[in-house]
C-alpha cells in the first residue's frame, strides 16, 4: 500500500490546487453562481480516500488502492465544473482528464480503462446537453460535438498510451516473479542436497560460520555432531544403490522427525551427516541423539524394505570460544571413529567435552 498511499498523497496535493484555482476563478467571474459549493468536495473526497486506505478499511475491498473510484470521481467533479464555467474557460477544465489516466495506468487494467473514458464521456455528454438547454447565449452544435470529439480523441489516446505503460508493468512484475522463483530454486540448489532435502555442506559451512558468531557475542553452548550410517557399503551391496538412496532418505525423514526446530542437520558427504546444536550443552546432545536412535528403531527399515535395517554411529563434541570450528568438527570426527571401533550403533562424547575421557553411549537393552 506504499505506492498507493504516496499517489494518493500527490493526488491530494493536484486536488488542492485546483480548489485554490477554482477559488481565484470564483474571484474573477469565471465561473457561475453554485460553484462554490465544488470546492469542498474537492478537499474533502480525496481526505475520505486516503483515511478509508491508511487505516487499512480498503483492504477488505477488491481493489485496495480504491484507484477507480478516485478516477471516476475526480472526473466527475471535473465534468461539474467544467458545466459551470463560461465558455472561454471550458477548455482549461478538461486539461485535467488525461493525468486522471496518467495516475490510473498503475493499477487500470484494459477494460476498467473503457469503462473510466465511457462514463466520463457520457458524463461530459449529458453536461453539454444540460448547458445547450440553460445556457443564456448557447454555443452550436458544431461547437460542442466538435469540443466532445476533441475530448474522445485525447482520453482514447491517453488511454492507449497508459496501457502500453500498464502492460510494459504487468510484463516487468511478471519476469520479477519468475526472477524471483528462479532465484529460489538456484538457491535451494546451491543450499540443499538434492537427494535428501537436508542441507549440503557448503551451506552448513556457512551455517556453522553465523552460529559461531552467535556463540562468541551470546556465550551459549553450541556442539557439533557427526553421524554415520552404520555398514552403508554392505547396504549398497545388498540392495543396490537405489536401496542405499533410499536408506539415506529414511535417515533424513527420521532425523527431521526427532530433531529440534533449532538444530540443523546437513549431509556432509556419502553416508555422513553433520548436525548443529545450537545452545545445547554436551548432555542435551547426547540425549538428542539418543532421541533419534529411539525413533530410528522404532522403524529402521524403510518402508517396503523390511529386511534393510538403518542404524547410524555419532560423535559428539562441544565447541570452545576460541577454538576453530574445523577443530571441533576433528575433534567430533574423532569420537565418531571410537564410536565405530567400540562396535557402531552408539554415540561417543568427545574427551575435551567434558574434560573426561571419551564416553560411549550404547543403543539400550530395550531398544537393541
Amino acid at each position: 500500500m506504499h505506492r498507493p498511499l504516496a499517489l494518493m498523497l500527490v493526488s491530494f496535493l493536484v486536488y488542492l490546487g485546483n480548489a485554490l484555482l477554482l477559488q481565484w476563478a470564483v474571484g474573477l467571474d469565471l465561473l457561475r453562481q453554485g460553484a462554490q459549493w465544488v470546492i469542498p468536495w474537492m478537499v474533502f473526497g480525496p481526505a475520505v480516500f486516503y483515511a478509508l486506505a491508511r487505516s487499512g478499511w480498503s483492504a477488505r475491498l477488491k481493489e485496495p488502492s480504491m484507484v477507480m473510484a478516485q478516477g471516476l470521481y475526480c472526473a466527475l467533479l471535473t465534468v461539474l465544473v467544467y458545466a459551470f464555467s463560461h465558455h472561454d474557460v471550458r477548455g482549461f477544465i478538461l486539461c485535467i482528464l488525461p493525468l486522471i489516466i496518467m495516475f490510473g495506468q498503475f493499477t487500470l487494467n484494459g477494460r476498467q480503462f473503457a469503462v473510466f473514458t465511457g462514463c466520463t464521456m457520457a458524463a461530459l455528454t449529458a453536461a453539454v446537453l444540460l448547458m445547450r438547454r440553460f445556457d443564456e447565449v448557447p454555443r452550436g452544435l458544431s461547437a460542442d460535438l466538435l469540443e466532445l470529439v476533441y475530448v474522445a480523441l485525447i482520453l482514447g489516446t491517453s488511454t492507449s498510451i497508459a496501457l502500453i505503460g500498464a502492460n510494459i508493468r504487468q510484463k516487468l512484475m511478471a519476469s520479477r516473479v519468475e526472477l524471483a522463483e528462479a532465484l529460489s530454486r538456484v538457491h535451494a540448489l546451491a543450499t540443499t542436497d538434492a537427494l535428501t532435502g537436508l542441507a549440503n555442506r557448503r551451506h552448513m559451512q556457512d551455517l556453522l560460520a553465523e552460529e559461531v558468531k552467535r556463540h562468541r557475542r551470546l556465550g551459549h553452548p553450541l556442539c557439533v555432531a557427526l553421524l554415520d550410517l552404520d555398514h552403508f557399503k554392505r547396504i549398497n551391496d545388498l540392495h543396490g544403490h537405489q536401496g542405499g538412496d533410499e536408506a539415506l532418505r529414511h535417515f533424513a525423514r527420521k532425523a527431521r522427525e526427532a530433531l529440534r526446530e533449532i538444530d540443523v542437520l546437513a549431509r556432509w558427504g556419502g553416508e555422513e551427516f553433520l548436525l548443529m546444536m545450537p545452545a545445547t550443552s554436551p548432555e542435551q546432545a547426547m540425549s538428542g541423539l539418543l532421541r533419534l536412535r529411539q525413533c530410528l528403531a522404532e522403524q529402521a527399515h524403510p518402508p517396503g524394505m523390511p529386511d534393510l535395517r538403518i542404524t547410524f554411529s555419532a560423535g559428539v563434541a562441544l565447541h570452545h570460544l576460541n577454538a576453530a570450528i574445523e577443530h571441533t568438527i576433528d575433534q567430533a570426527d574423532k569420537a565418531l571413529y571410537q564410536a565405530k571401533a567400540e562396535g557402531r550403533d552408539r554415540v561417543c562424547l568427545a574427551p575435551d567435552a567434558t574434560g573426561a575421557s571419551a564416553e560411549a553411549t550404547p543403543l539400550a537393552p530395550e531398544l537393541a
